[in-house]
């Protein structure tokens, strides 16, 4: 599906189900797998349908592995030291074959659960056993883990998102002397725009400052806000950071075709092919570009003679394909052959940690935003900025957000 343009400058070795797989030293496990030419890394829950990476960061089930002996490792955040053992969970046979995809054959239109034999004599008690041991992802860790008291902290401002929304209201804060904490989910500051032509060099300038004026935690994610208090799973432990204000920047979920074949290894987000392609991994057998806007001009110039067709979302039919894509086909009749489809439709906002903060949303293309007002404020001591708040994926304009919020947040802050 994906090949490399250039070897690795500091070569490792992991394993894969007993395949040893080469990676560059640093890199995520499932981009490496992917370089190595793996497209199906995991299996759905419900119908073990085949899964492969849609995003890259976190978003979406196609990369959930067994990793050392511990279960439900997202491999796209986990970086390559050497040395690791992978395997798939969650399958019946292997992960290439497993037995129980026969659900999907047997429920074509989908299972429903909720009601599957329920009422009959017997039976209903029978079908509950069953599905409790089917049910869950992955089998406990080889070894027991140790719990850990969590970590607390307090600091005047928590920002959650380290895009360029996120790391520009971080340095007018830390030019305003508050005591700044942010959380992001990635291994590395700057969001999508590292990827981006036009963002990385705002990365490259707003980085540095953050690092140096706060306290940042990555690889962690807020998984709750809780009266006042922000619940943080590290990569360790858990943290509970008590904010006297929370700025949300946590950016934008990908985009999702509405046409058969649409969760097939190899449909993925623009941007996740485009972290693909700045580390020179790209589509060995060609990609079909959907959609429109900076990110499908990003991707097409990322990849080049690579790019098969560009087609609008209206235009395709179903996505062609059994355990991996094979090709695109159109509603005008035309069919196109690819290992990989780019998906550059509208995204939706991430508006999640923000609404638990008591946020209000607003109906907007994709889904619903964060509702600010001219100062990034959401609700009392809650902020917002960048695309969760309805904000354009434009450098510029999410920097000038992320600013927006700072002098918001400062002049909450100050005495009155």
């Amino acid at each position: 599906m994906f090949e490399r343009t250039r070897p690795p400058v500091d070569p490792v070795t992991f394993t894969l189900d007993g395949r040893e797989i080469v990676a560059e030293r640093g890199e995520p496990l499932a981009v490496a797998m992917l370089a190595a030419g793996e497209s199906v890394l995991a299996r759905s829950p419900k119908l073990h349908r085949p899964r492969g990476p849609a995003c890259l960061r976190g978003d979406c089930d196609g990369c959930i592995a067994r990793v050392d002996g511990v279960p439900n490792i997202m491999t796209c955040l986990r970086d390559t030291r050497g040395g690791e053992v992978v395997s798939a969970q969650n399958v019946l046979g292997s992960r290439k074959t497993d037995l129980l995809r026969i659900t999907d054959w047997f429920f074509p239109r989908g299972i429903d659960h909720h009601h599957l034999m329920a009422g009959v004599p017997g039976v209903g008690s029978a079908m509950q056993t069953f599905a409790r041991q089917m049910a869950g992802i992955g089998r406990l860790p080889d070894e027991p883990v140790t719990p850990v008291p969590a970590a607390r902290s307090e600091c005047d401002v928590l920002v959650v998102g380290g895009g360029l929304a996120g790391l520009s209201c971080v340095r007018r804060l830390a030019d305003a002397k508050r005591s700044v904490m942010l959380v992001d989910e990635g291994a590395a500051l700057g969001g999508s725009a590292r990827f981006a032509e036009d963002g990385r060099a705002l990365v490259a300038d707003l980085g540095p400052t953050v690092e140096a004026s706060a306290k940042v935690l990555l690889r962690s994610s807020v998984i709750g806000f809780y009266e006042g208090e922000a619940l943080v799973v590290e990569p360790a432990n858990a943290h509970v950071i008590r904010p006297r204000v929370l700025v949300v920047a946590t950016g934008a979920h990908d985009g999702v075709l509405c046409v058969p074949g649409n969760d097939l290894p190899g449909v993925m987000g623009a941007r996740a092919v485009c972290n693909l392609a700045s580390s020179g991994i790209v589509p060995k057998d060609g990609a079909v570009v959907v959609g429109e806007g900076p990110w499908a001009e990003r991707v097409k110039a990322a990849l080049g003679s690579r790019v098969v067709a560009a087609r609008s979302e209206r235009d395709i039919a179903s996505i062609a394909g059994r355990s991996r894509v094979r090709g695109v086909r159109t509603t005008d009749g035309a069919s196109f052959d690819c290992s990989v489809v780019a998906v550059a439709t509208t995204v939706s906002p991430s508006f999640q940690v923000a609404a638990q903060a008591g946020a209000s949303t607003g109906v907007v293309d994709g889904g619903f935003a964060v509702v600010v007002d001219a100062d990034g404020r959401a609700h009392d001591g809650v902020f917002a900025a960048g695309e969760c708040a309805g904000v354009a994926f434009d450098p510029k304009e999410l920097v000038a957000s992320g600013e927006r919020a700072a002098r918001g947040v400062v002049a909450a802050l100050s005495p009155r």
